[in-house]
């Protein structure tokens, strides 16, 4: 489930205000669970689309601020079950949402690991597509609103798809393929229907989740509905893009969702599109379970999206339109063994978490001519390392340095 807590502005002609909006601002009570995260709403500048109110900072909002600012931090860094406890939609109801809903069909399921599924959910085509519906479109990095008919509150995931991949790609042949086809990598697929993919982590705390891990058998054409939500988007608000030349993208295990969408997008080669010169992802993350007994390539095809972070490494060093480093920090190995001495151009494989060094390497030692103005940051990871990474980011990138900085937290 993602947190709406963002420091993105974002703008959509088709927004509503969620009916949990006027919810989630009359629980500002120190002792309820929604306590911290209304007080980082208030104390953050947020603007939203027109047509939803930014939050109204009154004298009372204030006030009610300050003592959630006095509570110890045992109430701060609430428990991930408490966490947890609080409905997807309650969490981001002063997010930006489209107005729409739309219904779609799982279409295809692929284990990625013990842990996590990847799954496709086909859109409708213009010419099966209802009139009173309209196409179906998002922003690189935002999350969708599930609507499972047998469950009562909607799940929150983040698409791991691009734009373009909810696009019709027509086949220069008549498609012979059976229903269910191998899962489309965003890299030069042709020929094959639009969709837009989830990547949903095993929780059977969490009602949607726990759906969407039942047997394939039990789920597979299941129709479920759809709404586009949340501000964590490429192109950056605020920054003119023709000005970014050095992009850092920092992912904490699945907050490489968000992430991987918007780099995937940036891969494209869409004229329209314009990408930095520079890439840096900074990805930290945990070996799967069992993967002792894994050969090196099996280990390294079970980290969630980095096969496809390697394909996007290599297209790029054929076209030469963006050079892109990855560094991939393994939280659960005490050392490097003689077995990850990659020899991959652009990849390099850490042990422990990232370090400040490694920040002030991607984010100063990589802007052109020293100019920190030409660098956009991306976080994206649980609370704690997101508040460390905007914190110590804030500080390199200098005078004016957050309006560049951009996050979302999971929990």
């Amino acid at each position: 489930m993602w947190s709406g807590e963002s420091n993105y502005q974002y703008s959509n002609d088709h927004c509503f205000k969620h009916p949990y909006y006027n919810l989630f601002l009359q629980r500002l009570t120190p002792d309820s669970p929604e306590s911290n995260l209304v007080a980082s709403y208030l104390m953050k500048p947020f603007r939203l689309c027109s047509s939803i109110p930014r939050l109204p900072i009154t004298s009372t909002h204030i006030a009610r601020t300050n003592q959630l600012r006095s509570i110890s931090n045992t109430n701060r860094q609430m428990s991930s079950e408490r966490e947890d406890s609080i409905p997807h939609e309650l969490r981001t109801a002063a997010e930006p949402r489209q107005n729409r809903l739309h219904t779609v069909r799982l279409s295809h399921i692929e284990q990625v690991n013990p842990s996590v599924r990847l799954l496709q959910f086909a859109l409708p085509t213009q010419e099966n597509n209802n009139n009173a519906q309209q196409s179906f479109n998002f922003l690189p990095g935002q999350w969708l609103d599930v609507h499972i008919p047998s469950i009562a509150k909607a799940g929150g995931f983040t698409i791991t798809s691009t734009p373009a991949d909810a696009q019709v790609l027509p086949s220069p042949e008549a498609s012979t393929a059976p229903a269910e086809e191998p899962l489309a990598s965003s890299i030069n697929f042709q020929g094959r229907p639009p969709y837009v993919e989830l990547a949903v982590q095993d929780s059977p705390g969490n009602p949607a989740a726990a759906w969407l891990w039942r047997p394939k058998e039990d789920i597979l054409g299941k129709e479920l509905s759809i709404r586009v939500g949340g501000s964590f988007t490429w192109p950056p608000t605020g920054v003119d893009s023709k000005d970014v030349k050095n992009g850092v993208f920092i992912a904490g295990g699945v907050g490489i969702n968000p992430l991987i969408s918007i780099i995937s997008h940036l891969n494209n080669n869409d004229p329209n599109t314009i990408c930095p010169s520079k890439i840096h992802i900074l990805y930290s993350t945990r070996l799967p379970k069992g993967h002792e007994n894994l050969s090196l390539e099996e280990k390294l095809e079970q980290i969630l999206f980095l096969p496809r972070l390697r394909q996007i490494m290599k297209s790029q060093i054929q076209s030469r339109r963006t050079e892109i480093h990855l560094d991939l920090f393994l939280t659960d190995l005490t050392a490097v063994s003689d077995q990850f001495g990659l020899e991959e151009a652009g990849l390099s494989v850490h042990t422990g978490r990232i370090t400040e060094t490694y920040l002030h390497e991607v984010a100063v030692g990589a802007s052109e001519r020293n100019d920190l103005r030409d660098t956009v940051c991306y976080v994206c990871g649980p609370p704690a390392m997101t508040d460390a990474m905007v914190d110590v980011l804030g500080r390199m990138l200098g005078e004016g340095g957050k309006k560049r900085i951009f996050f979302e937290k999971w929990w």
